[in-house]
């Protein structure tokens, strides 16, 4: 299954969203146990992975769109 350009952008678009809530979030609260910073920068790090394999995603169905010509594909 592929995404459209239009899927993939909203799809970037809700994960910038969701890193960057998280990272104002972490600068905004205490330090917490070795475990719970542990945790946090886990997070942390599968919320910026998700963007960056979201942008990839984006660049994929930019390349399938101008491969075919501008035709929508079905999702």
């Amino acid at each position: 299954m592929t995404k459209t350009v239009e899927q993939a952008t909203a799809d970037l678009e809700a994960a910038r969203k969701a890193y960057s809530s998280a990272l104002e979030h972490d600068l905004e609260r205490s330090e917490g146990s070795g475990a719970q910073e542990r945790r946090n920068e886990e997070r942390l790090e599968r919320l910026r992975s998700a963007e960056y394999d979201a942008e990839q995603e984006l660049e994929a169905a930019k390349r399938r769109e101008q491969k075919n010509g501008g035709e929508s594909e079905d999702v």
